[in-house]
């Protein structure tokens, strides 16, 4: 893992713990040792499906908590990929800045061509036209919330882990299911 994944991984596991909103597995410890890094979760029986109402639910519940801005109060990541989240007054500034942005900028360093590369650049530029009469609150989100994510105790209670959090659209948690 990259250095600080998992330090971060722990940090937005125990923010979401504190909401009460949804179970996530507690973080015991993280760290490195001679170029490996771990973390060690609290042991949880998971089962793959249970009430998916339930679940959302209480995803409302932990996009019901807001922050004043957009971002983390530092960057994480998305599987292994670096994930900016600088903080943004404005969902739209953080979007483009903090999510397109990098992804163009990943794509040009791994050769993708031109015509990506300019319809990327357009829609830079055109963000803030495209997002003018969007503007949602600044909601607590996991951040990579797929199948693989989330999972049920046998008793049926939703639990959720490796999270990428930072605050944001509630609808990019549920674009990414």
């Amino acid at each position: 893992a990259p250095p600080g994944m998992f330090e971060a991984e722990a940090l937005a596991l125990a923010e979401i713990s504190q909401t009460g909103c949804i179970r996530v597995p507690e973080a015991i410890a993280c760290g490195s040792q001679n170029g490996t890094s771990w973390l060690v979760l609290e042991c949880l029986d998971l089962i793959s499906n249970g009430p998916a109402s339930l679940l959302g639910e209480q995803l409302a519940a932990l996009h019901s908590i807001s922050d004043d801005g957009f971002g983390w109060s530092g960057d994480n990541f998305i599987g292994t990929t670096p994930q900016l989240n600088r903080r943004a007054e404005n969902w739209t500034e953080f979007w483009r800045d903090c999510r397109l942005k990098p992804q163009l900028l990943m794509a040009r360093d791994a050769g993708f061509g031109s015509p990506l590369l300019d319809r990327g650049e357009r829609l830079l530029a055109s963000m803030e036209q495209l997002m003018q009469d969007h503007q949602p609150a600044a909601s607590l989100l996991h951040g990579d919330l797929w199948s693989g994510n989330k999972a049920y105790t046998n008793a049926g209670q939703p639990v959720i882990f490796d999270p990428a959090s930072y605050y944001g659209d509630r609808e990019t948690d549920i674009a990414m299911t």
